[in-house]
């Protein structure tokens, strides 16, 4: 029979075991960031891999933090070590050359209306004293979002092919130029569209959810 010391001397190396273990694949995960590509992730990966890290491992600069307000969003710029409390709906970005603008930015109003968009409808809408226009639809390649502004139209098509759900989380000019910038959900997935990164026609999302297990940001 083992003594209460011993077992309490196994229970401290098995711990000790463990959490070694949790940094190192946290050190793995972070060392396939891409350092020069858009990284987007949520308030617990934050807080458990990006500002935990003792390693250095993820990039240290260019963060922003963005938390929902009533019709706005808070924009901040924040580093790794910054140990403030994180709301549990905030974003946290790092997007090479671009720049967004801190404090409240304006968002949509009315997003609740937005929140579930029904497919195939046309909405005429204004952030400010801008007008857009959006439009989803279920596609081949997964959910297909048109938006429109300035007599342009960009689309993005989000998700894999047999998405069934999608949301908009949020509608804001989070960087400045006055048109409309996007976080929506498609099935799992959740996505970045940048006003400023965008061109007429197709277009990639500038961002997308980072999650353990993917393969980068």
């Amino acid at each position: 029979m083992e003594s209460p010391g011993n077992v309490t001397v196994r229970a401290l190396r098995d711990l000790a075991l463990l959490a070694g273990a949790g940094l190192a694949a946290a050190s793995l995960w972070a060392a396939s960031i891409p350092r020069d590509e858009p990284c987007m992730v949520d308030a617990q990966t934050w807080q458990d891999a990006v500002a935990a890290a003792a390693t250095g491992d993820w990039p240290q600069d260019g963060w922003y933090r963005l938390v929902p307000r009533e019709r706005a969003v808070d924009v901040r710029a924040v580093t790794p070590a910054d140990r403030s409390l994180v709301p549990s709906d905030a974003l946290f970005l790092r997007l090479p050359g671009a720049t967004l603008k801190q404090g409240a930015r304006p968002a949509y109003r009315y997003a609740s209306g937005l929140k579930h968009p029904r497919l195939g409808q046309d909405y005429a809408l204004t952030l400010g004293a801008t007008q857009f226009s959006l439009r989803v639809e279920n596609g081949a390649k997964g959910m297909e979002y048109a938006i429109g502004y300035g007599g342009q139209s960009y689309s993005y098509a989000l998700g894999p092919f047999d998405a069934s759900s999608t949301a908009v989380r949020l509608v804001a000019d989070l960087d400045g130029d006055a048109l409309p910038d996007f976080v929506v959900e498609v099935g799992d997935a959740t996505y970045l569209l940048l006003s400023t990164r965008a061109l007429p026609g197709p277009n990639l999302p500038t961002a997308e959810l980072w999650a353990r297990g993917d393969d980068g940001c």
